[in-house]
């Protein structure tokens, strides 16, 4: 997978990253922490290199504008019970 490969959605002014396997989109754990932080919401993403979007979902749950325009975006992509982790990752 290429850089070209990668997608991006942009909440406010920060962009979040995904590559997307299949029907399932990872998203670029990274990308969520300054976000979390607009409304003071701490985010515990150590050692998670990607998130689908029910991982993701539970961890801004906190933050429910940000979580409700997330839902939206990510609405057309499945979950799955096993991160497919790209070798390098994307970002």
């Amino acid at each position: 997978m290429s850089m070209s490969d990668v997608k991006k959605v942009t909440f406010k002014k920060y962009d979040i990253r995904y590559y997307v396997v299949g029907k399932v989109a990872y998203v670029c754990p990274a990308d969520l922490v300054p976000i979390m932080a607009l409304d003071s919401k701490d985010i515990d993403i150590e050692g998670d290199e990607a998130l689908d979007k029910v991982e993701a979902g539970r961890k801004i749950f906190p933050y429910f504008e940000f979580f409700d325009w997330f839902s939206e975006q990510f609405d057309q992509y499945d979950y799955s019970d096993d991160v497919i982790l790209l070798d390098p990752m994307p970002w």
